[in-house]
């Protein structure tokens, strides 16, 4: 996907997500409503043994991982940074450094250090659920026998069974109990020896957390840090013109603030869309994509996907034949090749893995938001209306008739007609 942004000396909030509350993780409405409370910083985040990070894509993680570990190897502690698809090949000693597998041995023979091991899922179409799996396998190889002085920070999607798998593959065992003393023994005899609250033990070692959106402080930051010279201004436009969705994750705000410095204003929200869209359908920074696409493709392509995704109301679109594992016929993805059968198989790819997509779970990724989509869905209707399709088809598609005869709009077209109403008179 897209490069993940910098963000410099801004410290960073993490805070705990409800259990029953993981696959709602990258929903920005949940996410700021965490952020309501006190979150955590690092110092207090790696108080925890086993720490699962979930996040939507341009929230920074990798970013923070990366800082975080180069901060504790500068301080000397044995600390690693290790992307989870190249552990799914490789083993853990295969991806250190000559000075990382020095340290690793040091703290090896040490028997008292915690090492702590960053494994980041900076490219998730590139794991499966077998790679996800295989990745945890193999560092639980390389540190077999250590795993209460392992500390383990995983970036991951709110998908249940990668807290199972992590669990389950790298546990922390319990801690052995100290010598007791004569008194402590005489209450044991007595059967009046205080337990360790085992719940306590398990909340304190295995943290799920969200990387909470930036604050309204950071936001400023960053933006004097984009070059922009009037902050204030730029926050009170963001307010005024409803453009907070832009602003929460490091990526989005940098490119706004980028927009802000060529407009010097926040534009409407159409062109606000318009222009998020055009960036993230741009060819990946990496080089990495199987085929040329031009951007004019790319958008169209886009456009024929989030009509499709409207209409049958399926939100996700299947990538790899990963998607097919879940199992439920009636939560089967949207297969592009139905859709965009005049392309070819890498051109839907290459299409899938620029950032105007997200991860949704293993083998499918989503539209990153739902304007997005029903922006889209209203610029390809237009676009047929303009190569002639007929104004009545497209009224089949927007409007319904009430049993008193009324005309009206269908429900879950209510956005895609309002779109179409900005530049349509018929429509309006």
């Amino acid at each position: 996907m897209a490069t993940k942004p910098k963000t410099n000396d801004i410290e960073r909030s993490f805070q705990d997500i409800p259990d029953d509350k993981i696959t709602e993780a990258e929903r920005t409405a949940f996410l700021m409503d965490l952020g309501s409370h006190k979150g955590l910083n690092w110092s207090g985040l790696l108080k925890s043994q086993r720490i699962l990070i979930i996040s939507e894509a341009g929230a920074g993680k990798t970013y923070e991982c990366r800082t975080q570990q180069r901060a504790l190897w500068a301080a000397g502690e044995p600390a690693f940074y290790v992307e989870l698809a190249d552990l799914a090949r490789s083993q853990l000693r295969d991806l250190l450094s000559h000075d990382e597998e020095v340290r690793f041995d040091a703290w090896l023979a040490s028997q008292s250090d915690v090492a702590t091991f960053f494994l980041d899922s900076i490219d998730e179409l590139k794991l499966s659920l077998g790679s996800f799996e295989q990745a945890l396998k193999r560092l639980a190889k390389a540190v077999a026998g250590q795993f209460r002085r392992v500390r383990v920070v995983i970036t991951s999607r709110p998908i249940p069974v990668d807290e199972q798998l992590f669990r389950q593959i790298l546990p922390v065992p319990d801690e052995p109990d100290e010598a007791a003393t004569s008194e402590e023994f005489a209450s044991i005899a007595m059967a009046r020896r205080a337990q360790k609250s085992s719940e306590e033990q398990v909340a304190r070692d295995w943290r799920n957390v969200a990387l909470l959106p930036l604050s309204n402080a950071q936001i400023k930051q960053i933006a004097i840090r984009e070059g922009v010279d009037d902050p204030d201004a730029l926050l009170t436009d963001i307010w005024q013109r409803n453009a907070e969705e832009f602003v929460r994750r490091p990526q989005d705000l940098i490119e706004l603030c980028a927009d802000w410095r060529d407009h010097r204003r926040i534009r409407s929200h159409r062109d606000q869309v318009a222009s998020n869209i055009a960036v993230k359908l741009k060819p990946r920074e990496d080089g990495r994509e199987k085929v040329a696409l031009s951007a004019d493709k790319a958008l169209e392509g886009a456009r024929r996907l989030a009509l499709t995704a409207t209409l049958s109301r399926k939100l996700t679109l299947r990538h790899s034949a990963e998607a097919d594992r879940e199992g439920d016929p009636t939560d089967a993805p949207l297969d592009p090749s139905s859709i965009l059968q005049d392309w070819t198989r890498d051109e839907r790819t290459t299409l899938l893995e620029r950032s105007l997509f997200g991860f949704a779970s293993y083998g499918r990724v989503r539209f990153h938001h739902r304007s997005v989509i029903e922006y889209l869905a209203a610029e390809h209707l237009l676009a047929l209306r303009a190569h002639g399709m007929p104004i009545r088809s497209i009224k089949r598609i927007l409007f319904t008739t009430t049993t008193q005869g009324d005309e009206v709009v269908k429900p879950s077209m209510r956005r895609v007609a309002g779109w179409m109403a900005l530049r349509d008179d018929a429509i309006f």
